[in-house]
């Protein structure tokens, strides 16, 4: 799962493979705004078929914690 959630990352910001890490806080890279925010939310209902609450959404902070979040509600 983490290694999806990262790919996902790389796609959705355009960044090279290799450059998003588990403990990486998401909303500190450069390219996050809201229309990644937008773009991210989508493509995990896409891909995983879940749409994230935002409250829950806000409270998450690494790629890891998404990963984490998103196995615990499959």
């Amino acid at each position: 799962m983490l290694n999806k959630i990262k790919e996902l990352f790389e796609d959705v910001l355009e960044r090279d493979s290799g450059t998003v890490n588990p403990d990486d806080k998401f909303r500190e890279y450069e390219e996050w705004d809201s229309l990644a925010y937008l773009s991210v939310i989508a493509k995990i209902d896409e891909d995983f078929g879940f749409v994230i609450p935002r409250d829950d959404f806000q409270k998450i902070i690494t790629i890891k914690d998404l990963a984490g979040y998103l196995e615990s509600h499959q």
